[in-house]
């Protein structure tokens, strides 16, 4: 047997005390970590997309936001504020002609530097970043399954990252970047059926909280500008003498005649939640015909001709699903 002496048992003691108090300093640690990040790590997906739903509307933020699809990208300066029972926006794009689209509510007013005039139309909307439409997200997972990725840095930003998959082949998935904290979405990608990105939107740098409400104010002085009333009304397409059928899911948002030269239009607009479509049906010119129609990134058409009329659908899905729309429209009553 080895006997330790006095110094060699004091030694051995500090040690066994260090490597006991290291352990405990571990386990305080893991557990304080734990209770840090368990009421975020344990939102299941339907409660991060309601969490964004919320955020877009009730946040008050103001940023930059870049639009990118291919080799064109476009920015614009967004400003949203909630009062408590309404939002307001003002998005100001930075690229093209200088425009301004002022919300409040469901009216929205875009503004026309160059001749001085406002055209106001109120409609249901169909979101856009950094929103999604107001569907139940218990709807939204029947149509789309929703994991966690992980977490990655926007803007500064500690964000969640969630993969959005069609449960079907007609329409797109999605990729989002969610703030940890506000619940704001700051990035999102449309993915191909490939999963390659189409197209990407994302706040370039974004201040969430703090906007003062002069930033709703235009860029210019309107005083003595011309006012235009938007002249389309609501229908009903079956009274109308049509029938549409959208894919699984597309909801109708709303239905609208627009008059035009010679004549009107009819609109019809469909969101499932996460993507948007529309439906223009309007008197056929001579060369009228059923063929798609070349647009871009995410972006499909389908034009067809039914009878006298032309049926165009546009929209952020594939191909196919704009052509299935397009062939399912038909004339009813007559």
């Amino acid at each position: 047997m080895v006997r330790l002496g006095r110094s060699a048992r004091g030694w051995l003691l500090a040690a066994v005390a260090l490597l006991a108090c290291a352990s405990a300093l571990r386990a305080q640690d893991r557990s304080g970590a734990a209770a840090a990040t368990d009421p975020i790590d344990g939102r299941s997906p339907e409660q991060w997309l309601q969490i964004v739903q919320q955020a877009a509307r009730r946040l008050d933020y103001a940023g930059t936001m870049v639009y990118q699809q291919g080799s064109e990208v476009r920015m614009s300066r967004i400003v949203h504020i909630y009062d408590g029972q309404v939002s307001q926006e003002r998005v100001q794009p930075m690229d093209g002609r200088p425009r301004e689209f002022i919300r409040r509510a469901d009216e929205v007013k875009c503004l026309i530097p160059e001749a001085k005039r406002i055209v106001v139309e109120r409609k249901a909307r169909a979101e856009t970043f950094p929103g999604l439409a107001a569907t139940a997200t218990a709807d939204l997972l029947q149509l789309y399954s929703v994991k966690s990725i992980g977490r990655e840095r926007v803007g500064g930003f500690e964000c969640q990252v969630l993969e959005i998959q069609p449960r079907q082949g007609d329409r797109y998935g999605y990729r989002i970047w969610v703030d940890r904290t506000s619940g704001l979405l700051l990035r999102s990608q449309t993915l191909g059926e490939r999963g390659e990105v189409l197209e990407q939107m994302a706040f370039a740098e974004v201040r969430i909280g703090g906007v003062d409400r002069e930033e709703l104010k235009p860029s210019w002085s309107t005083v003595g500008w011309k006012v235009d009333e938007s002249t389309h009304r609501p229908v009903d397409l079956r009274e109308q003498g049509w029938r549409l059928v959208p894919p699984a899911g597309f909801k109708p948002l709303f239905a609208v005649r627009r008059p035009m030269a010679g004549g009107f239009a009819l609109q019809a607009v469909y969101s499932d939640g996460l993507a948007s479509l529309s439906v223009f049906i309007e008197p056929a010119a001579s060369a009228a015909a059923n063929e798609p129609m070349p647009q871009g990134g995410p972006i499909n058409a389908y034009v067809r001709r039914v009878g006298d009329s032309s049926v165009t659908v546009v929209g952020e899905i594939p191909a196919a699903t704009a052509r299935a729309v397009a062939n399912a429209a038909e004339r009813i009553g007559q």
